[in-house]
């Protein structure tokens, strides 16, 4: 009897919503102005009712929001935000939430958190510094909560390896941005450039989202950067994600089995699609982060062997897209575009902040991008010593604690 009066409520409201459209999400000022927090509502995606949500983990808040602030030119940047990833039992049952008590804590962004608002934040989004070739762009902050590196679209269902109960998780990241997106086109026309950028799990939302952005809007200059995600991943991560996930890359890019398509072809396969774009990549050569979650994909020696293969696929896409770049930095911190370090690193050979500038204007600066794309560059920063390494234990773990331990171990310390 309670099985048929749900469905007779659920049937009940499907009926009241059929006639009625939903409300739409608040519209950006049309003049210039500072960062506005926006709650997107929901909204019809290709005949679908798509609410945006956070992943919902046990004890996290599913409220989704994201922030926008309108400048001076016609110029417009997309930010994806990062905060690791979860695809399995034991990577989802450890979320980050705002209640832990370190910030590092859990292997993804599970809920938005105080320091996700872009007015707290520096590197690209330090406005008043000078140096910041975005300081009078329009910049649409896209946070992160669900795990899936933007990139979901479906509920999972896990067993917490501790305790024997199932939970589910909100892989949403896709539909998340399908909202932002038609919010976008909206309220902004037609810019004259367009910047798709994230760092670390948002770098891959930003190639997963960089199509249906460019369809968005199609004219004027373009420019992708990946900061900290190489995609060096391990094929038994590829399936668990994709099953779980329901993993979004557009077939019209990447064909058919687009979700089959390799993490580390990604970015080249934009490259040869969009020939008048320009693609670019960030990450420090030893990058402590990026080798610790490849270690707990299940890869021997990490460390070591995520630096030798982000080498490799480097210099294979620089020798194959004429229109791909790179900035090779020394040491092993993760990620720039949030940091100081986004006026200070110089160690590949000009300061970051004016391969930066380069990178965005058009012709200006080719000389400089040239110079850091020659694949000889890569030879003396791969000469440092790389971090000690030791052997990976096994990826079959039976807690989540366990395998924290195999990564830390393999990686010599802790996130």
């Amino acid at each position: 009897m309670k099985h048929w009066l749900v469905i007779a409520i659920l049937a009940l409201a499907g009926c009241s919503a059929a006639g009625k459209e939903p409300e739409p999400t608040a519209p950006l000022s049309a003049t210039p102005s500072g960062w506005v927090e926006i709650t997107p509502q929901p909204t019809m995606i290709d005949g679908a009712l798509v609410a945006p949500t956070c992943s919902g983990a046990p004890g996290a808040d599913p409220a989704f929001r994201f922030w926008a602030r309108r400048g001076e030119s016609n110029r417009l940047a997309v930010f994806f935000d990062g905060g690791g990833a979860c695809w399995d039992d034991v990577t989802c049952s450890v979320p980050r939430l705002a209640a832990n008590t370190r910030e590092g804590d859990g292997f993804y962004k599970a809920e938005l958190l105080p320091g996700d608002n872009p007015a707290r934040i520096g590197g690209m989004f330090n406005l008043n510094d000078e140096r910041n070739p975005l300081r009078d762009w329009s910049i649409v902050f896209v946070p992160y909560c669900t795990g899936d590196i933007h990139s979901g679209s479906n509920t999972a269902h896990y067993i917490d390896p501790d305790n024997g109960k199932p939970y589910a998780i909100e892989h949403r990241g896709a539909d998340n941005f399908a909202v932002i997106l038609a919010w976008m086109r909206e309220n902004f026309g037609d810019p004259e450039a367009l910047l798709v950028t994230g760092s670390s799990a948002g770098a891959y939302g930003a190639a997963t989202h960089y199509a249906a952005i460019r369809e968005a809007f199609p004219n004027g200059r373009a420019v992708m950067l990946g900061d900290a995600g190489q995609g060096v991943t391990a094929p038994e991560y590829a399936e668990q994600r994709n099953a779980n996930w329901n993993f979004q890359l557009p077939a019209r890019v990447f064909g058919a089995n687009a979700d089959h398509t390799a993490d580390d072809d990604v970015v080249a396969i934009l490259a040869a699609h969009y020939r008048r774009d320009r693609f670019a990549q960030y990450t420090t050569a030893h990058d402590i982060t990026q080798s610790s979650f490849y270690a707990l994909m299940g890869a021997h020696n990490a460390c070591r062997a995520w630096t030798q293969k982000m080498a490799r696929d480097l210099t294979r896409r620089q020798e194959a897209a004429p229109n791909f770049r790179s900035y090779l930095a020394a040491g092993s911190t993760h990620t720039i575009l949030r940091s100081p370090l986004f006026y200070s690193e110089r160690s590949g050979g000009v300061p970051f902040h004016t391969w930066f500038a380069a990178l965005l204007n058009d012709p200006a600066g080719e000389h400089i991008m040239r110079a850091l794309r020659e694949p000889a560059g890569l030879l003396p920063i791969l000469a440092l010593s790389a971090p000690a390494a030791h052997p990976a234990a096994q990826r079959i773990a039976a807690t989540a604690r366990a395998v924290r331990a195999a990564y830390i171990r393999d990686c010599g310390r802790d996130r």
